[in-house]
């Protein structure tokens, strides 16, 4: 596929490549890793879903399944750069308190501005957009496998957050998650 839509949506996934890269050296220490922190589940799941359409269709599942109108194109590229936005402007107010897994940080602090006071998970709310917006450019097994993938993971990930949160900040927390959303700003 050589669009010029999937040519931008992939430059915004490369410039979130490289914004993540250079903010992950100026984090905080980690003080404390709950159990379990990832699974290999996901990765799995997307070899069975692979091994199935595979078996069923005979198709790759990176063939795309629809032509894209150049409307839909313009609404892809939206989506992913708003979502990049986004989730640097979370990336960025969280600062040094951010990891990569759920983990509690030197001296961590409960931030409730900028995007999170639009929402508990803002990084995740870019990044669920950056990927809608991938899939719905290139509407392909693999994308939507991907988007699912990402859905589930982030609901996983989030509610183990939401607890180690609960867990250091038993006052502040459950104020805030009653005041804020957690995904998407005044809806979920």
């Amino acid at each position: 596929m050589h669009r010029w839509s999937w040519t931008l949506i992939a430059c915004c996934w490369g410039a979130w490549a490289i914004i993540w890269i250079a903010l992950a050296f100026s984090a905080k220490r980690t003080v404390e890793r709950p159990g379990g922190a990832w699974s290999w589940g996901a990765v799995v799941g997307a070899v069975v879903v692979y091994a199935a359409f595979r078996a069923a269709t005979g198709r790759s599942w990176d063939h795309e399944l629809a032509v894209v109108p150049r409307a839909v194109q313009v609404l892809a590229v939206a989506l992913v750069g708003c979502g990049l936005a986004f989730c640097t402007w979370a990336r960025v107010t969280i600062g040094r308190n951010w990891s990569g897994s759920v983990v509690l940080k030197e001296d961590h602090e409960l931030i409730e501005t900028g995007p999170y006071a639009l929402a508990r998970h803002p990084i995740y709310t870019g990044m669920l957009a950056m990927v809608l917006g991938s899939a719905i450019d290139y509407p392909a097994a693999v994308s939507y496998t991907g988007l699912g993938l990402v859905v589930v993971v982030f609901f996983f990930k989030s509610r183990r957050e939401e607890r180690l949160m609960v867990e250091h900040f038993p006052d502040q927390y459950p104020a805030y998650r009653a005041r804020v959303k957690a995904i998407i700003p005044f809806v979920v």
